[in-house]
C-alpha cells in the first residue's frame, strides 16, 4: 500500500484529468440544456401569441356567422310572409269589387271615346 510519492502523482493526475473531462462533458450538457429551455420559452411565447390572435379570428368569425344568421332567419321569415301573401288572397272581397268597378268605369271611358 506504500506507494511511492510519484505514482501517486500520476494516480491523482489521471484522477484530476477524468474528473476535468466529467466537468467539461456535465458543462457542455448544462449549456445545451439552457440553450434547448430558451428555445422553447421563446417558441412557447411565439404560439400563445398566436393563440391569441386566432382566438380574435375565432370570436370575430362567430359574431359575422350570429350576424349572417340572423339576416338568414329575417329573411327567410320574409320570405314566408311573401309566399303567405301570395297563396292567400292579397286583395279581400271588397278590394275585388272595387277594382272591378274602377276597370269598369275605365273600359266604358275608352269606349266613349272611341
Amino acid at each position: 500500500m506504500n506507494q511511492h510519492p510519484t505514482e501517486t502523482a500520476e494516480v491523482l493526475s489521471k484522477d484530476v484529468t477524468i474528473l476535468d473531462e466529467a466537468l467539461k462533458s456535465v458543462w457542455d450538457k448544462v449549456r445545451l440544456a439552457s440553450q434547448l429551455i430558451n428555445q422553447l420559452r421563446d417558441e412557447k411565447r411565439k404560439l400563445n401569441v398566436r393563440t391569441e390572435e386566432l382566438d380574435r379570428l375565432v370570436s370575430s368569425l362567430r359574431s359575422e356567422v350570429l350576424g349572417k344568421d340572423q339576416e338568414l332567419k329575417r329573411l327567410r321569415a320574409e320570405h314566408a310572409q311573401l309566399l303567405n301573401a301570395n297563396g292567400h288572397q292579397a286583395f279581400t272581397d271588397e278590394d275585388k269589387e272595387n277594382l272591378k268597378g274602377k276597370i269598369r268605369d275605365l273600359i266604358s271611358k275608352i269606349n266613349s271615346y272611341l
